[in-house]
Parts: structure tokens; sequence; C-alpha cells
């Protein structure tokens, strides 16, 4: 009866661990820290996404809980910043690893330099542009260099040019760099590669050339049709139109011949990439090895305004919850003799403990065995696919 049983224990323990489970990331810190934040995969690498919270004072303890999925653990890594920017990075160059922490939590001995919150502070800016630009959109550090979120106001225009104003809301006036675009997207960025300083060009500037100028009478929308790998469950658009937000990426809507079509409204000029599914690393690819496209994708709706694209591969393959079927009829994956036996792999197979520890990798072409592991639950991910197996 007993081992009856145990194949539906174990199934009952899959299923409980693929929810979103919270974490709490604990640090302690010297005592010239009066902020401290955390940066890592989970948020993007953004230093100023998430601040933590003083829970002692001697010694300096830091926390935060996150909510992360089991996938969102796998390789995860992380630093601690003292202020709002890498500018007060740890002074160790070496992440920090999920699978290696404990209950204690982790330990920085110094960064390279402090913030004082006294930096915190309104600013405004002031621009000239020349004449034929007619909308001016503010960028940077402030606002983590989204291209569409701030609209700065025409205050003046003249033969010589047009004068346009913002007052933002900055963390660190010391860390405070920024950029213009005539238009809302990165097509059109001022030609000027270099940031403008805060600290040494002040806020009122002169920007005199850009890449492209957004015109208000040729906006209208782009559709892109677009031919994807076999096993594509859905496709998703991303772009400079939305900052390349892809928490609010365009959803394409699949045809009866397989293909996909999307359209994005009401733009201009735009520079864009696919993705099978709504979240970063399903990202289309060059080749099966992941190989990133070697730009961006770009469309114009005076040009346009329909495109017909082909998406040669995906750096992962979305597989919805369910559907993992496919993966199993695909592949015979299964464990035997205290090994991971993974059958009808084309290209590679890399297993994590649980906790997102990477134990092995191969090339393969037909059938791979994994050295022998201890009894316990693996992650295992063949050709960019994932799947848990229990090892006997």
């Amino acid at each position: 009866m007993k081992k009856r049983l145990l194949p539906f224990f174990v199934l009952i323990l899959i299923s409980s661990i693929s929810f979103g489970k919270t974490y709490t990331f604990k640090v302690t810190v010297d005592d010239a820290v009066q902020a401290c934040y955390i940066a890592g995969g989970f948020n993007g690498w953004n230093p100023a996404a998430n601040p933590m919270t003083k829970i002692s004072d001697s010694p300096k303890i830091f926390t935060l809980d996150v909510e992360l999925s089991d996938q969102d653990t796998v390789g995860l890594e992380y630093k601690y910043c003292a202020g709002p920017s890498w500018k007060y990075e740890q002074t160790e160059s070496a992440n920090f690893k999920f699978w290696q922490m404990t209950e204690e939590g982790d330990v920085v001995t110094s960064f390279k330099n402090y913030w004082d919150p006294g930096q915190e502070s309104d600013v405004t800016i002031n621009v000239l542009v020349p004449a034929e630009v007619f909308v001016c959109y503010l960028t940077g550090s402030f606002n983590d260099w989204n291209s569409t979120s701030h609209q700065m106001e025409l205050v003046d225009s003249t033969a010589n040019g047009k004068e346009f104003t913002l007052t933002i809301h900055t963390l660190d006036t010391t860390t405070l760099e920024y950029k213009f675009l005539a238009g809302p997207g990165w097509p059109y960025e001022q030609t000027n590669s270099s940031n403008y300083v805060y600290m040494t060009d002040g806020g009122t500037v002169v920007c005199d050339a850009f890449k492209k100028i957004y015109d208000p009478s040729k906006v209208g929308n782009i559709t892109i049709n677009i031919t994807v790998p076999d096993g594509t469950y859905e496709v998703w658009v991303v772009g400079s139109y939305n900052s390349w937000d892809i928490a609010n990426a365009i959803k394409a809507t699949k045809n009866p011949d397989g293909t996909y079509t999307a359209v994005i409204p009401d733009v201009a000029d735009i520079e864009y990439k696919i993705w099978c599914h709504n979240e970063w690393p399903y990202e289309e690819a060059i080749d099966e090895s992941g190989t990133s496209l070697p730009s961006n994708r770009t469309a114009s709706y005076e040009s346009g305004p329909v495109f017909n694209i082909t998406v040669l591969y995906w750096k992962q393959l979305y597989v919805p919850t369910g559907v993992n079927r496919n993966l199993i009829n695909t592949y015979r994956i299964y464990s035997q003799n205290g090994s991971v036996i993974v059958e009808g792999a084309r290209n590679e197979v890399t297993i994590f403990d649980i906790s997102g520890r990477m134990l092995e990798r191969a090339r393969v072409n037909t059938t791979f065995v994994s050295k022998t592991l201890k009894s316990g639950i693996y992650i295992i991910r063949a050709d960019n696919q994932t799947k848990k197996v229990y090892v006997w």
C-alpha cells in the first residue's frame, strides 16, 4: 500500500511547488548605509525598483519580501545598493546567488558610494530644440529611461526654435542623467549619444538634432503579419511605442493559416521585437542557440503600413500550464537508478535542483543520462522546455 501511494504523494508535492512563494531577502550592512536597495533578475536589475525595510540599527539589517515562482528562482542572482542607482552598488563585484541564500541572510561590508536621502528633490528641465520639432519627451535615470512617459510642455516658439519645460522628481540629483526625444519613443532620440548630466550641464540646455522628428500628420495603425515556428502557442509584440514595457505588450491574433497578426495603433515610426509569451525569456532568436537579433526590427506607417515578417527561433518556447503533454510527447523524461534520462533531446539538457542551482549541462543529440543524483525533485530543461522530475 505504501508503495502505491508514493507516486500520488509525489504528484501532490510537484503540484504544490508550481505556485509563487514569498521569499525574504535579508542583508547586514555597515553603519554608513542610510537606505538599501536590491537589484537582480527578478526586477530587471533595476537598482531603484525595490527599496528594502530596515529592521535593525545595531547591527544594521534590511529585508525585502518578494514573491517568486519556481521558474523565477532558476539561476537567480542579485546585488545590493546603498542607494537608488548603480553608483551605490556593493564593492564586491560578485553577485549573490539565490540558491546559496541562508536564514542568516547576506553580508555586505562596503559600498562604492552611500546615498543621502537629502539628495531627493524636484528638478525643472528646460530645453531649446529646432523649430521643426512638434513634441518633445524627456527620459532619464529618474524614470528608468522610459521614452514615452514624460512629455514636456511647449512654452515658447520662434523662428530660432522651440522651448519645452518639465518639472520632474528624482531620488538623487547627484546621479541624474537625461536625454530628449522629438517624439514618443527611441526612434526619435537626440543625435548626440551622450547623456546630459544634471550636476555638470544643469537643467537648461540646447538640443539641436534628432534621429527622426515625429510628425502627427503621418500617424496611423501599423499591421505586422508574423510567421512563427511550429509549436508556438501565443505571440506578443514589444517595442519603442510602449518604451519596451513587456507588461503592456500587444498580443497578436492567430490566423487560420497558423500565422499571427498584431496591430500597433497610432504610431509613426517604431522599433520592435517578437516574443512567444509576455515575459523576457521568451524573446525571438536567429538560431537554435538562442542568439539575439543583431538589431531591433523597424517599421514606419508612412512606408507601410503592413509588414510581413518571419520569426525563425525562440530563445525559449513557452508552453502554457496544462499543455506540458507537448514536452512529454516530444521527449521521454524519467528517472532510473538515481539518474535522469532524457530521450529525444536535440540540442541541450540542463538539470537544476529545486532551489535553482544548476547541477549539470550537456549538449546532446539523442539520449542524455545524468550523473547519479540524490533522491528529490529536479528541474529539467530540454531544448529550452522545462519539466519537474522526481528522482527515486
